[in-house]
C-alpha cells in the first residue's frame, strides 16, 4: 500500500511540478530558517551549562542602594570568597575571580597576547572544566601555577602536552615566570566569554597596588561558590542578605546568590528586579522561526487546497473503486511528507553551505552535528511534525470531496474553504509586516544611538594601551606624537569610557539628606584629557600644570553629578570624595561611557594618572593611514617586547550594542526571508487563480476589456487581503516594539512613515508577484481559451 502511494505522489510530482517546486522550495526555506535558529538556541543554552555538577554552582551578587535606586552587579569584596569558605557550612568551595584581561606571554622567541584573569585554587574545582593534561587538584595551588586552554598552549608552544613547561609573564612590572600545571580543552559555548589562560588570584591579591581588595567597602573582583549537596539554594542566599554588614557597618550591600547555570540568559536585573535578560531575544527568535515554518506550511495547505479541482477526479474514482477516506488521508499525508522530506534534504544543504555567514552574523562558532543522533532524531520529529501540519487540511479538504459532485463536473470549494484560504494567506502576510516594520523600528533606534552626540567626540580618537616599558616612558612617547602636525593631542586616563569601570557612592556635600546616596563614576586622568577628548564646559575650567594642588584638591564633575550636589544650594562647590576635601572646578556636558540602554550617571575627574594605562591620541583626518604607522614606529622604537596594538573609539562604542547590530542583522534578513516565503505562496496561488479564471478573462477580452482591467480583475482580491494584513501586522509590531525600545533609556519614537514605507514595500512585492501570472493569463489568444465552447 505504502509503495503505490509512493508512486502515486511521485506521478503528482511529476505532473504539477511548479506546484511541486513552490511546495518544496517553500518548505525548504522555512526548514533553512528553522534549523539555523535551533542551532542558535541550543548553543545559547549551552552557555554556562553542561559542566559536572553546575547545578551546585552559584555566582554571589550584589543588590547596592542608591537612596529610590538599587544597582545590581557581580563585583565583591577581594576577601569575600575565603571568608565565606570559613565561616558558612554549607560552602563546599569557594572562589574570587577577576576579570577578563589580555596579557603578553611568551616561551622562547615566541610572544603572544592571551585572554584570561586571576582565579582562586578552588576555581577549577567549582567550574569543571575537563582536563586535558595536568591536575585539578593541584592546579593554581602555587603562586608560579597557570593554566592554559588547548587553545592558549597551541599558541605559544604549538601542542597541548606541556606541564611542567616555564613561561614569562610580561607587564608593565618586568617579567615573571610561571609554570604550566594544567591544560583545558577549549570550553567552547560552555562559557560566554572564551579564555585562554588562567593565573592564581593570590599573585593579584599580594600586588602592593591591590592592597584595596583586602577591605570589605571595596569590590572588584567575582565570587563563585559550589554549596554541598542537600543545601538550599534559596535559604542559603536569604541567609548571607546581611554579610557585608556584618562585616561593614553602614554597607549599603545586599548579598544574594544567582545560579550560574541561569546567569547567561537570565541574570539581568533593573532596580533590583529580575528581568527577563537574554532569554527576550532566545524567545523572539524562536517564535520567529516557528512562524516562518508556519508560513511555508501554509503555502502547502494553500496550493493543495486551491488544486482540488485537478484532483477531484481521481479522488471520485478512488472511491467508486472502493477506497475508504482513511485511505484517502494517508495518500495526500504520504505525498506532503514525501515532499517535507525533499524540503529537509535540501534545507541541510542549505544550512551546509550558509552556516559560515550566519556565524559571522551571531558571533557563534556553530557547526552541523551530522554525527549526533539526537539531533537528527529532532530534525526527523520536526518534519514529520511539519509533514503532518502542511498536509492535514489538504487531506481532509479533498478526501472529504463528494462523488456525485465530481461525476457532474462540479466541484467548487465551499465558503469556508476559501475564506480558510484568505486566511492564511492574511497570516503570512501580517508576520511579513510585523518583522518588516520591526525591522526598521530597531535599525532606526541602533543608528540613533551609533549617530548621536556623545558628549565626547569618537572621532579620529584611537585608544592605546599603555603596557610595558611604554607606561614609564609616557612623557617620552607624548613628546614624540605632539612634535607631528597629525597629532592633534594626546593623554591618558584609568577609564575607558565603554561602560562602568570604576565607581563610589562615598561622594559627600554640605547639605546632603542623609537618607539619600548615588553611584559616582570615578575617573582619574591625565593633563589634557578634556581637549582631547572634545569635552565642552559648562562651567569653570579644566585641570592645569600652573597649578599643582589640582591632583589633591579639585575635581571636575559631569553636569548630571552638579545638578545632584548642588540641587540644595546652587553655590555649592566644595564635596568630600572617600573623606578627602575637593573644590569643584569645572562642570563638563553630560558624556555617554554606557551605551544608551542606560540613563545618564553622575561622574567626576581627579588628577591622578598614576595608573593610567589607557592613552588617547586625536589625530587628524587627511593622513590616518600615515598617522596610525607614524604612532607605531614610535611605540615599537619605545617598546619592542610588546607588538603595536590600537583601537577606533567609534568603533569600540559600535561593540556596545554588538547583540542589538546582531538582532537588527537576523531580523532582516529573517524578513527578507518571510516575505520571499509568503510570495512563493501568492505566486503559486495567483497562478492557480489565473487559470480557474481563463474562459472569464478569455471573454472579458472579446468584449473589449484591456489588459489593465483583466490584471484588476486577478489583483483585487490579493490585495484587500495584503492591505488587512499591514494594518494588523503593524499593529503588532507597534506593540512590540514599544516594549523593545523600553530597553532603552534614550530612544526614537514610533515615527507614522514606518507603516506606510512598510506597506509601499509589500504591497509592491505582491503587486507585482500577482501580476506575472495576471499579465501572462490577459496575454493569452482568447480563441483558445474559448474553443472548447
Amino acid at each position: 500500500m505504502l509503495t503505490n502511494y509512493l508512486k502515486i505522489a511521485l506521478r503528482g510530482f511529476a505532473k504539477h511540478k511548479l506546484t511541486f517546486f513552490i511546495n518544496v522550495f517553500g518548505l525548504a526555506l522555512g526548514l533553512w530558517a528553522a534549523i539555523l535558529i535551533g542551532l542558535w538556541i541550543q548553543s545559547e543554552f549551552e552557555v554556562g551549562n553542561g559542566l559536572a555538577e553546575i547545578e551546585q554552582v552559584h555566582r554571589v551578587m550584589e543588590h547596592q542602594s542608591y537612596g529610590e535606586q538599587i544597582f545590581t552587579t557581580n563585583s565583591t569584596p577581594g576577601i569575600l570568597a575565603e571568608s565565606m569558605k570559613e565561616t558558612l557550612a554549607d560552602v563546599e568551595h569557594a572562589a574570587t575571580y577577576s576579570w577578563s584581561s589580555e596579557e603578553l606571554f611568551a616561551y622562547g622567541e615566541n610572544r603572544v597576547k592571551l585572554n584570561g584573569f586571576y582565579a582562586g585554587e578552588d576555581y577549577l574545582k567549582i567550574m569543571q572544566y575537563p582536563f586535558l593534561h595536568g591536575s585539578r587538584e593541584k592546579a593554581l595551588t602555587e603562586k608560579s601555577h597557570i593554566v592554559l586552554t588547548a587553545q592558549g598552549a597551541l599558541k605559544l608552544f604549538g601542542k597541548t602536552d606541556v606541564i611542567g613547561e616555564t613561561i614569562e609573564f610580561i607587564s608593565n612590572e618586568g617579567k615573571e615566570s610561571f609554570i604550566v600545571q594544567g591544560v583545558l580543552a577549549d570550553p567552547g559555548n560552555k562559557v560566554a566569554a572564551a579564555f585562554e589562560y588562567i593565573l592564581p588570584y593570590k599573585v593579584m591579591f599580594d600586588k602592593p597596588y591591590n592592597d584595596w581588595l583586602k577591605h570589605w567597602g571595596n569590590n572588584g573582583p567575582s565570587t563563585i561558590l559550589k554549596l554541598r549537596k542537600g543545601a538550599d539554594p534559596e535559604k542559603f542566599s536569604a541567609s548571607i542578605e546581611n554579610y557585608i554588614l556584618d562585616r561593614n557597618e553602614g554597607s549599603n550591600v545586599k548579598l544574594f546568590t544567582y545560579p550560574q547555570s541561569e546567569l547567561y540568559l537570565y541574570g539581568s536585573w533593573e532596580n533590583g528586579k529580575l528581568q527577563e535578560g537574554r532569554i527576550k531575544n532566545v524567545k523572539l527568535f524562536a517564535m520567529i522561526g516557528i512562524f516562518i515554518l508556519i508560513i511555508a506550511c501554509i503555502n502547502f495547505m494553500n496550493l493543495s487546497t486551491a488544486k482540488s479541482q485537478k484532483r477531484a477526479k481521481e479522488v471520485g474514482v478512488r472511491k467508486v473503486a472502493g477506497a475508504d477516506r482513511n485511505s484517502l488521508i494517508a495518500q495526500f499525508l504520504t505525498e506532503s511528507l514525501l515532499v517535507t522530506c525533499f524540503a529537509c534534504l535540501l534545507a541541510v544543504l542549505l544550512v551546509q553551505l550558509t552556516l559560515p555567514i550566519f556565524n559571522d552574523l551571531t558571533g557563534k562558532s556553530l557547526v552541523m552535528p551530522l554525527s549526533d543522533v539526537v539531533f537528527w532524531s529532532r530534525l526527523l520529529l520536526v518534519m514529520f511534525i511539519t509533514g503532518l501540519i502542511a498536509g492535514s487540511y489538504p487531506a481532509f479538504y479533498l478526501s472529504a470531496i463528494k462523488v456525485v459532485s465530481v461525476f457532474r463536473s462540479y466541484i467548487k470549494g465551499g465558503r469556508g474553504v476559501v475564506f480558510a484560504r484568505k486566511g492564511l494567506v492574511l497570516f503570512q502576510f501580517v508576520l511579513a509586516t510585523g518583522l518588516i516594520v520591526s525591522t526598521m523600528v530597531i535599525y532606526r533606534q541602533i543608528e540613533f544611538a551609533l549617530n548621536q552626540n556623545l558628549g565626547y567626540e569618537k572621532d579620529q580618537l584611537l585608544q592605546i594601551p599603555l603596557e610595558g616599558e611604554l607606561f614609564g616612558k609616557y612623557e617620552i612617547f607624548k613628546n614624540r606624537l605632539e612634535s607631528s602636525p597629525d597629532i592633534a593631542s594626546i593623554t591618558r586616563t584609568t577609564h575607558s569610557l565603554m561602560g562602568r569601570n570604576s565607581n563610589t557612592g562615598g561622594v559627600n556635600w554640605e547639605g546632603k539628606d542623609p537618607n539619600f546616596n548615588a553611584l559616582f563614576e570615578r575617573i582619574l586622568v591625565d593633563h589634557d584629557f578634556f581637549e582631547t577628548m572634545g569635552m565642552k564646559f559648562v562651567l569653570g575650567e579644566g585641570f592645569s600644570r600652573d597649578r599643582a594642588a589640582d591632583s589633591v584638591q579639585s575635581v571636575v564633575v559631569n553636569k548630571k553629578a552638579f545638578e545632584i550636589i548642588t540641587e540644595a544650594n546652587p553655590d555649592l562647590r566644595s564635596i568630600e570624595i572617600n573623606g578627602e576635601p575637593r573644590e569643584i572646578i569645572g562642570v563638563v556636558e553630560d558624556f555617554h561611557f554606557e551605551s544608551f540602554h542606560q540613563s545618564m550617571e553622575p561622574a567626576f575627574m581627579i588628577l591622578d594618572p598614576t595608573y593610567a594605562f589607557n592613552a588617547f591620541v586625536k589625530v587628524q583626518p587627511e593622513k590616518m593611514q600615515e598617522t596610525i604607522a607614524l604612532i607605531e614606529g614610535v611605540v615599537t622604537e619605545l617598546n619592542p617586547d610588546f607588538p603595536f596594538s590600537y583601537q577606533f573609539m567609534d568603533e569600540n562604542y559600535a561593540r556596545m550594542y554588538q547583540d542589538d547590530v546582531r538582532l537588527r542583522d537576523l531580523a532582516q534578513y529573517f524578513s527578507i526571508l518571510t516575505i520571499i516565503i509568503s510570495c512563493l505562496g501568492l505566486f503559486g496561488l495567483s497562478a492557480h487563480i489565473a487559470e480557474q479564471k481563463t474562459k472569464e478573462i478569455g471573454i472579458r477580452k472579446v468584449l473589449g476589456a484591456s489588459t489593465l482591467s483583466i490584471l484588476h480583475v486577478i489583483n483585487r482580491e490579493f490585495i484587500l487581503i495584503v492591505s488587512i494584513s499591514i494594518l494588523l501586522g503593524s499593529a503588532i509590531a507597534y506593540w512590540l516594539m514599544q516594549d523593545w525600545l523600553g530597553g532603552y533609556a534614550y530612544r526614537i519614537d514610533f515615527e507614522w512613515w514606518f507603516i506606510p514605507l512598510a506597506a509601499a514595500v509589500i504591497m509592491g512585492i505582491a503587486y507585482m508577484t500577482v501580476s506575472l501570472q495576471a499579465l501572462k493569463a490577459a496575454q493569452v489568444n482568447p480563441a483558445k481559451t474559448l474553443k472548447s465552447e
